[in-house]
């Protein structure tokens, strides 16, 4: 008779997906997933790695123990996402293009560039993280402790108290914008900066650079260029 299996890895075209027994015990899992990632390090071989846990259903410190885990046997940059809520298109590299602002304009601009866009369509918990080479669109929170850094634009549609970074290849174009700006840490290409306290002044805001500066303003005041 077949042993069941506590901790199934699949290798999948764009990332891993770890299938956890429902019924196990979870420090059973813990045991098993560490067993299987340092036996199957083939499975990680990427710099970069998107893993989904399926099978079960775990709360922020469930996860973050697993991705503890896996970042210790493997040592490797996990970009974790959690079920099926991460949609992108194929991998690519496309000219970027920057809309010119216009001069007499008082208002804030914001610049947009062409580039690929993924999207988050549930919310983001603490220790989940998204890396892409384009634009992220999160449809839902982005929650302390969460993370999302993006060659292009980052755009949360909903409460962002996470870290975001736009821009991270280095282009300061590229902007952040939420419903609730209240980063724990925001970056855009190399300039870091941090949300004030008050979080009443930053509803649909977004965070840009002018003179190598971060400057946050409303969307409603904004113009597109």
């Amino acid at each position: 008779m077949a042993t069941k299996q506590i901790v199934t890895l699949k290798g999948q075209k764009d990332g891993i997906s770890i299938i956890l027994d429902a019924d196990a015990p979870f420090e059973e899992i813990k045991e098993s997933l560490r067993k299987k990632v340092s036996q199957g390090k083939q499975f990680f071989d990427g710099a970069d790695t998107k893993v989904m846990f399926r099978g079960r259903e775990l709360d922020d410190f469930c996860e973050k123990i697993l991705i503890d885990i896996i970042t210790e046997e493997t040592n490797l940059d996990i970009t974790f996402v959690h079920g099926e809520g991460f949609s992108a298109p194929a991998p690519q590299s496309p000219p970027k293009k920057e809309i010119p602002a216009q001069k007499d304009s008082a208002a804030p601009k914001i610049n947009f560039i062409e580039s690929n866009t993924a999207y988050f369509h549930t919310g983001l918990r603490s220790g989940q993280r998204i890396k892409y080479n384009g634009s992220v669109v999160v449809i839902g929170d982005a929650n302390p402790g969460s993370e999302i850094i993006a060659d292009g634009n980052v755009i949360v549609l909903g409460a962002l108290k996470g870290m975001a970074h736009a821009g991270a290849a280095g282009d300061e174009n590229c902007f952040v914008s939420a419903l609730l700006l209240q980063p724990t840490q925001l970056r855009i290409a190399r300039t870091i900066s941090y949300a004030p306290d008050s979080a009443k002044s930053l509803a649909a805001a977004y965070a840009y650079i002018e003179e190598g500066q971060v400057f946050i303003g409303p969307l409603s005041q904004s113009r597109l260029t």
